[in-house]
């Protein structure tokens, strides 16, 4: 692998970005809404799988006796 690369100029906005692509700004508003939308169901999936992993203080008595049974 080569050297370490230093990012010295600063990243484009999001505006920027689409002014040079030519987007309109209702397709970028839009983009932005399907966005935060995405994140919205991220978290909240994120949130239901590590809950039912977690199952609470009873789901760790289940699976000591399901293991004493072998």
């Amino acid at each position: 692998m080569s050297g370490k690369i230093i990012i010295t100029t600063p990243f484009p906005t999001p505006e920027e970005v689409a002014a040079y692509y030519r987007i309109p700004a209702k397709r970028v508003a839009e983009l932005d809404r399907m966005i935060a939308e995405h994140r919205a169901e991220s978290v909240a999936s994120r949130r239901k799988k590590a809950s039912s992993r977690n199952g609470g203080r009873n789901s760790s008595k289940v699976v000591k006796a399901s293991r004493s049974k072998k």
